[in-house]
């Protein structure tokens, strides 16, 4: 996500200043220890439900907007959807984010289930090399290594693309952007064993078919 749009994210809803001031109290962020679960439906959170201030939004936003918009981008494949599934997830945060421990977790088990909503609807295939796919950084390697680095990217993101949930979803978080296993259980909302045998599935999946292709 581009600087200009997470200041851009970053100002809450319009109604936020008008709630703030109506919550005296409620400034600054909660302990941002992870004691606690993290989806939106989780029991922990439920006693607590409600807006949060503008400040609290607007350090959300700083601290996750980044791995929030990653992940989406990563299960979505499309930059312009991701940036609107993000902002999905802060808005849905500013609304019910009183009390929530888990954050990041929160947010991403948010955008994840946006994500999914959005690939079940009809919709054009992405081609593994569209242009918002991440840029090589460049160095002093041959262009043939470049070359050949860049076709083995596109395709595992194609394969991890194919892969069934919540194998994809589970490759995106643990192999990708290095959640364990336990965030990666509530995030998603299944145990830690069954994290341990979908990723088995997956890697052994990706492995074939890179094998085969290879």
């Amino acid at each position: 996500m581009s600087i200009k749009r997470a200041a851009e994210l970053a100002e809450p809803p319009a109604e936020a200043a008008a709630a703030g001031d109506a919550q005296p109290g409620s400034t600054g962020d909660a302990d941002p220890r992870p004691t606690g679960d993290a989806g939106p439906q989780s029991k922990g959170d439920a006693g607590g439900r409600g807006r949060i201030s503008p400040l609290q939004f607007r350090l959300a936003v700083l601290r996750h907007h980044r791995i929030v918009y990653r992940v989406a981008a990563a299960l979505l494949r499309d930059a312009h959807e991701a940036e609107d599934v993000t902002q999905e997830a802060f808005l849905e945060y500013w609304r019910q984010g009183r009390g929530v421990r888990r954050k990041r977790e929160w947010l991403l088990t948010v955008a994840r289930n946006a994500c999914l909503d959005r690939l079940r609807r009809p919709r054009c295939t992405v081609d593994p090399d569209d242009a918002h796919a991440d840029r090589a950084l460049t160095d002093r390697r041959d262009p043939e290594w470049h070359l050949e680095q860049q076709e083995l990217a596109a395709r595992l993101k194609f394969r991890i693309a194919a892969l069934p949930e919540p194998q994809r979803s589970l490759v995106i978080l643990f192999d990708v952007h290095g959640f364990d296993g336990a965030a990666c259980a509530r995030i998603l909302g299944i145990s830690v064993n069954q994290v341990k045998v979908y990723l088995h599935r997956a890697r052994r999946r990706l492995r074939r078919e890179l094998e085969d292709r290879s």
